[in-house]
């Protein structure tokens, strides 16, 4: 089981006050703020740990939270002495199936990922959907979240939960043929779109209720759910800014307004994205993911401190020197830096090198 929030994280009030100082200057487009994560192999090991596939999401669901909570333990209690920007939290890990069935469709499993299926062969076929809230999937997340949150709130564990974009989700309901729908159902797929906006809206509306329902005396138990929304737009990273433009920006606008913040992620093959998706009212983070033999973001600070426009860029990088050198060209915007390493201990003494620096 959980211990308290307070056995995970060395200074635990100055990393969420930090975060939010962070955050804050974002929202307000003020740059000139640069975080560090550390990422010891305790950070993902949990993902291979938890096997998908021996779970009847049904009846085994006490089993499932169980096993997750203690491999998720296990990995903030080794790393608890280090002082970087990581808040500890609890999260379902299904996959990536459950953030489409949620709608509609069954979820195919293998032991350390999953995908939804594809349901809509014509893209009207919205119209026929299960009523909102009435699937299978929509009740075995909502049972697993809220065993979840029901055994960590009284430690304080803030529940975290990201979603698709409207684009990401009308593609997994979709398939390959939404790429086809751009040019031959533009009219059409702007309605699929709003309608994936809406069920993103309404499911991430219920998650956060079971959240405020847990957490009300919390201290940090809301940090993640509360007037923000977290969501990908991966799918975005195979059309053109023009595209985006027109059949997304319209979507993934309402969704962020209608909670206020958005925190959003996409890939470094389309790093001409960055510009689109942070001109969005209200985007305070985006996390860029280094892809292979693409570009790697911490080789374009300053295209990426314009393109930005003050939002939070959260990027990897491979070695401190890379830090280093790049340190006076991301205090001109606001950066999250990850930087791997291979033991805990080698975290903390990186994290001592970028106070020193900071010092500087």
């Amino acid at each position: 089981m959980f211990k308290s929030i307070e056995k995970y994280k060395v200074n635990l009030d100055k990393t969420f006050n930090d975060n939010y100082r962070l955050y804050h200057d974002a929202y307000h487009k003020r740059p000139g703020n640069i975080s560090l994560r550390v990422l010891p192999p305790c950070d993902v090991e949990f993902y291979q740990a938890l096997d998908l596939t021996k779970y009847h999401y049904d009846t085994d669901i006490d089993t499932y939270t169980n096993d997750l909570i203690q491999l998720l333990d296990r990995s903030y209690t080794q790393r608890k002495a280090i002082d970087d920007n990581m808040i500890p939290a609890v999260f379902p890990i299904l996959g990536i199936g459950d953030y489409s069935a949620f709608v509609a469709g069954d979820i195919v499993f293998k032991p350390d990922t999953s995908w939804g299926e594809h349901v809509l062969n014509d893209i009207d076929d919205w119209k026929k959907l299960p009523p909102y809230g009435s699937t299978k999937w929509y009740h075995r997340f909502m049972a697993i979240s809220e065993m979840l949150i029901q055994k960590s709130a009284k430690q304080g564990i803030p529940y975290m939960r990201g979603f698709f974009s409207p684009l990401d989700l009308a593609h997994a309901l979709r398939g390959e043929a939404i790429y086809y729908d751009f040019y031959d159902e533009p009219e059409k797929l702007h309605e699929l779109l709003d309608y994936c906006a809406e069920m993103t809206i309404r499911f991430a509306e219920d998650i956060y209720r079971l959240v405020e329902k847990y957490h009300k005396d919390s201290t940090y138990g809301t940090w993640y759910t509360r007037k923000q929304i977290n969501m990908s737009e991966d799918i975005a990273c195979m059309i053109s800014g023009e595209t985006y433009r027109e059949f997304c920006r319209p979507h993934t606008q309402r969704v962020i307004n209608h909670f206020g913040a958005g925190y959003m992620h996409c890939h470094s093959r389309a790093m001409y994205l960055v510009k689109e998706i942070c001109a969005l009212d209200h985007v305070v983070h985006l996390w860029l993911a280094t892809d292979p033999n693409q570009p790697r973001p911490i080789d374009h600070i300053e295209e990426l401190v314009k393109d930005a426009q003050g939002a939070v860029v959260a990027i990897d990088c491979e070695t401190f020197e890379e830090i280093e050198a790049n340190y006076q060209r991301m205090k001109q915007g606001n950066f999250s830096i990850c930087l791997p390493v291979d033991t805990v201990d080698e975290g903390l003494k990186m994290v001592k090198r970028f106070k020193e620096l900071e010092q500087k």
